[in-house]
């Protein structure tokens, strides 16, 4: 969903939904660098009335070159707007499909599944495209790039496919989906890595829906903590509205259904990655009889053993 082209909150109504993916913009100006990338005051950003970060990725704003309407043969390089950048990352998402048909996520490819057959889940393409995108860099809440205004970032499916295919700079990810029938339970993860690379993880769940008169959009509370080596602990988005990387510390978030934790430099050991159930009050996973919620997780990093 396109997030809008306000310049400020007054985004498309339709963007702030927790489960779709909203799409921000930011001006290319028609070069290949992205040294020269800025928001610019043209795309309407985030956060939502909860505090929810939003736009959930960003992508070109402006000159992008496409059909028009003028007649058959009709093009232009002047197309703009979050029109514009969220159908570019509805692309990149079709491509997580195919490979996720074709097997890239298997150690393909070459597998040639029916792309509807064998497809992930919307929370794991979701996880994955966000984990694998490329940020801008920003401090601060304030700056021209700053979180609600790129969100997680510009989709990079190049990114994804290289970490699958890569398998001796021991470079990988992973995805997966658990359910919990109750709020306490949590699901427990370990990635072991070198340290010479940034350490990622991603975990998005689709919530059930919400009241619209309700002041926090998400009805279930799902968490993610990593633990480093020495004991030190990443909560889930924490630092991140004002960093392109994690602060430790901090505290459990209660309002995202997007949570990540990137780490610049990892300390290298074992990692612990944690999913926790703070709270399920409503039916997540309706593929079952049990009131449950479920969620993807994706990590990346350079991992050992």
């Amino acid at each position: 969903m396109s997030q809008g082209n306000t310049g400020n909150r007054s985004a498309r109504p339709q963007a702030w939904a927790k489960n779709v993916m909203s799409v921000g913009g930011t001006y290319h100006y028609d070069t290949l660098s992205r040294a020269d990338d800025a928001w610019n005051g043209g795309a309407s950003i985030g956060p939502a009335a909860d505090g929810r970060i939003k736009p959930d990725l960003s992508n070109y704003y402006d000159a992008v070159h496409t059909t028009a309407s003028g007649g058959d043969a009709s093009y232009t390089g002047t197309f703009s707007g979050t029109s514009a950048s969220a159908p570019i990352t509805c692309g990149y998402a079709g491509l997580i499909f195919q490979m996720w048909a074709d097997g890239v996520f298997d150690g393909g490819p070459g597998l040639d599944r029916d792309v509807f057959a064998s497809r992930p889940h919307a929370a794991t393409a979701k996880a994955l495209l966000i984990n694998s995108a490329d940020q801008y860099a920003f401090t601060g809440t304030s700056h021209d790039l700053a979180r609600m205004k790129q969100g997680w970032g510009t989709a990079g499916v190049g990114n994804l496919y290289r970490r699958h295919r890569t398998t001796a700079g021991g470079c990988r990810s992973w995805s997966t989906r658990r359910t919990y029938s109750r709020g306490g339970q949590s699901a427990t993860y370990t990635l072991t890595t070198d340290g010479s690379q940034p350490l990622k993880a991603t975990m998005v769940y689709t919530d059930p829906m919400g009241s619209p008169s309700a002041a926090q959009a998400r009805v279930n509370d799902l968490t993610l903590k990593l633990t480093a080596p020495d004991g030190t602990v990443y909560w889930g988005n924490n630092g991140l509205a004002a960093d392109v990387w994690s602060a430790p510390g901090g505290s459990a978030n209660t309002i995202d259904t997007v949570e990540n934790v990137f780490v610049q430099t990892p300390a290298a050991g074992t990692w612990t990655i944690e999913v926790i159930a703070s709270q399920v009050s409503a039916d997540g996973h309706v593929e079952t009889p049990a009131t449950d919620a479920d969620f993807a997780l994706v990590a990346t990093g350079k991992v050992t053993g």
